[in-house]
C-alpha cells in the first residue's frame, strides 16, 4: 500500500496529513501507532531506530493515537473512560476520589468542566464522548498524538476547544499529526501539510502559502469542482408532502414539500431537528402527530418497512453503525435492498444478484478488489457508494439522505454530489440534510433552514448563500442592524 514514504514530525510541530480515502493514511499511521508491521524502512524515534511491533510499544514511546471512531465505553463512567486500562489504584483498589478528581482536571483541559465525570459516558453527545476520547489521550502526556478526523462530530466552538489544545501542546514540544478532510483545518493550524496519494508521498511543505485549490489538485490529481448545477430537467409533481409531523421531544409541526427531480437542502444548526425530522419522517423515531403522502397517498407513519414499500429510502448519518453490514461483503451490503425481488420459493437468483451488483458497482466507480470483498476492507468513500447502490437498487421515489458525504475525502464527495445530481435526474426526490453549507449551496435547488424543532425560513435557489442561512438558522432578522454571521468555511 505505502511506497517508499519519507516523514518527519518535529517535536512542537503541527503537521496536517491529507489524502482521499485509499491514500494510505490510515496504514501510515496504524504503522506509526504499532497496530501494524511496515514491510521495509525504518522508523526513528528522537533520533533512535526502534521497533513497533504492538501498540503497547508505540505507547511506551508516548504515542498516541485518537482515532475517529470512538474507543470508549458508554456504559462506564466518563472518569473510567479518561483513565481507562490506567486507574488510578492504590493497593490493588481503584481510589474514587482520585479518580474523579484527575478526570475534572481533564476535562477542564479539553472543555468539558461542566461535565459531572461520574456519569455514565453514554448520556454525553456523541461531540462531548469525542472530546472524552482526546481526554484519555492527553491524560497520559503523549509526546506524539495523532489525530484522526477530530473535529468531525464537534460544534464550532468544540473544534475551536479542541484546536487550541492542540496549539498549547504543542508549546510544550509535543509532535501532532492531524488527518482530516476539512482542508481548511490544515491550512489554519498546521505547520506542514502532507498530501499522500496511492501510497506515495504527493507533498511535504508548510502550510503557508498554500491554498485549497491546491490541496485538491494533489490529493486527487486534478480540480474537483463544487458548484451548483441546474437540474437536468425541471422538476415535476409533488413526490413528498408532510403536513405538522412532531416527535413529541424535538419537532414542533414541520411542513414540507419535495418535487421529482427537486434536491431539497435542510441545514440547522446542532439540535436544531434536522436528523430528527428524517428519521421520524423514515420511521426510525416514533412519530406523535402529523402525516405524510408520497405521490399523493397517505403513509402510515412509525413503520420503516410500510415507508420502504412506499417508495421511501433513507440513507442514516453513522454508515458503520447504521449503514453498512460489517460482516457481510460488498454484494451483500448493496443488494439486500433488493432481495425481495430476486427471490424464487425461498431462494435468492445469485447469478441475478451478481449481475446487478457487478453492475452498480461500476456504474458508482466503487473502488474494491472484488465484489466478494468485505465491505468493511473499503476506504469509507468506497463504502458510502456501496450504500448508495443499495439505494439505487430499492428504486426509491423519495431518497432521504443524512450527512451523505460525511467523513469523505474531496474525491468521493464530488463523485457522491453527481450520485445524488443523476438520481434527481432521474426524477427522484432527494432531501438530505447536512452540516456544510457550502454541500448545501452545491447541490440543493431549496433549502429548508431548522432552529428549534420547526423550518424557520425557506430558501429558493436565487435566495440561497451561507450568510442567508446562517442569518436564519440563528434566528437574526435581516432588518436587525446586527452584523451578518461569519462565512462558515467550506468543508471540502
Amino acid at each position: 500500500m505505502l511506497s517508499g514514504i519519507d516523514l518527519a514530525i518535529p517535536r512542537g510541530h503541527i503537521v496536517g496529513l491529507l489524502g482521499e480515502n485509499g491514500a494510505g493514511k490510515s496504514t501510515l499511521m496504524n504503522i506509526l501507532a504499532g497496530a501494524l508491521a511496515p514491510s521495509s524502512g525504518q522508523i526513528l524515534f528522537d533520533g533512535a531506530p526502534v521497533e513497533l511491533g504492538s501498540v503497547a510499544a508505540g505507547r511506551a514511546l508516548g504515542i498516541r493515537f485518537v482515532h475517529q471512531e470512538l474507543s470508549t465505553a458508554a456504559s462506564l463512567s466518563v472518569a473510567e473512560n479518561v483513565f481507562l486500562g490506567g486507574y488510578l489504584a492504590e493497593r490493588g483498589f481503584v481510589n474514587r476520589r482520585r479518580l474523579n478528581a484527575g478526570a475534572r482536571e481533564v476535562l477542564a483541559r479539553v472543555g468539558l468542566g461542566h461535565v459531572d465525570p461520574r456519569v455514565p459516558l453514554g448520556r454525553l453527545r456523541s461531540g462531548e464522548q469525542q472530546l472524552v476520547e482526546l481526554g484519555k489521550a492527553i491524560a497520559e502526556e503523549p509526546r506524539l498524538l495523532i489525530l484522526d478526523e477530530p473535529t468531525s462530530s464537534l460544534t464550532p466552538a468544540e473544534s475551536d476547544r479542541l484546536f487550541t489544545l492542540a496549539h498549547e501542546l504543542a508549546g510544550r514540544g509535543v509532535g501532532i499529526i492531524l488527518i482530516t478532510h476539512r482542508l481548511e483545518e490544515a491550512l489554519a493550524h498546521c505547520d506542514r501539510v502532507v498530501v499522500l496519494r496511492d501510497g506515495q508521498l504527493i507533498v511535504d511543505r508548510p502550510a503557508r502559502g498554500l491554498g485549497k485549490a491546491d490541496l485538491i489538485v494533489h490529493m486527487v490529481g486534478r480540480p474537483a469542482i463544487f458548484t451548483h448545477e441546474p437540474p437536468a430537467a425541471p422538476p415535476t409533481g409533488e413526490r413528498l408532502r408532510v403536513a405538522g409531523l412532531c416527535d413529541g421531544e424535538t419537532l414542533a409541526g414541520i411542513d414540507m414539500s419535495a418535487r421529482g427531480g427537486e434536491v431539497v437542502g435542510l441545514f440547522g444548526l446542532v439540535g436544531a431537528g434536522r436528523t430528527e425530522f428524517l428519521e421520524t419522517l423514515y420511521g426510525f423515531r416514533r412519530a406523535r402527530g402529523g402525516a405524510v403522502w408520497i405521490d399523493g397517498a397517505p403513509m402510515p407513519l412509525g413503520k420503516v418497512t410500510e415507508a420502504a414499500r412506499r417508495g421511501l429510502f433513507m440513507l442514516p448519518e453513522g454508515r458503520k453503525t447504521r449503514g453498512i453490514l460489517p460482516t457481510h461483503s460488498v454484494r451483500g451490503n448493496i443488494s439486500i435492498s433488493c432481495l425481495a425481488g430476486i427471490t424464487r420459493a425461498g431462494l435468492v437468483d445469485r447469478q441475478a444478484e451478481r449481475r446487478l451488483t457487478d453492475r452498480m458497482a461500476g456504474a458508482l466507480n466503487i473502488r474494491m478488489a472484488g465484489i466478494g470483498q468485505p465491505i468493511t476492507a473499503l476506504s469509507g468513500g468506497n463504502q458510502q457508494k456501496a450504500l448508495f447502490a443499495r439505494a439505487l437498487l430499492a428504486k426509491p421515489k423519495v431518497l432521504l439522505l443524512d450527512e451523505p458525504t460525511h467523513g469523505v475525502d474531496v474525491g468521493a464527495k464530488a463523485e457522491i454530489h453527481g450520485i445524488i445530481r443523476d438520481l434527481a435526474a432521474d426524477g427522484t426526490a432527494i432531501v438530505v440534510a447536512s452540516s456544510e453549507l457550502p454541500e448545501i449551496l452545491a447541490i440543493a435547488d431549496r433549502c429548508l433552514v431548522f432552529a428549534g424543532g420547526r423550518v424557520v425560513a425557506e430558501l429558493g435557489r436565487d435566495e440561497m448563500s451561507e450568510a442567508a442561512i446562517l442569518r436564519h438558522a440563528f434566528a437574526l432578522r435581516a432588518d436587525a442592524r446586527q452584523p451578518d454571521p461569519p462565512e462558515v468555511p467550506a468543508h471540502v
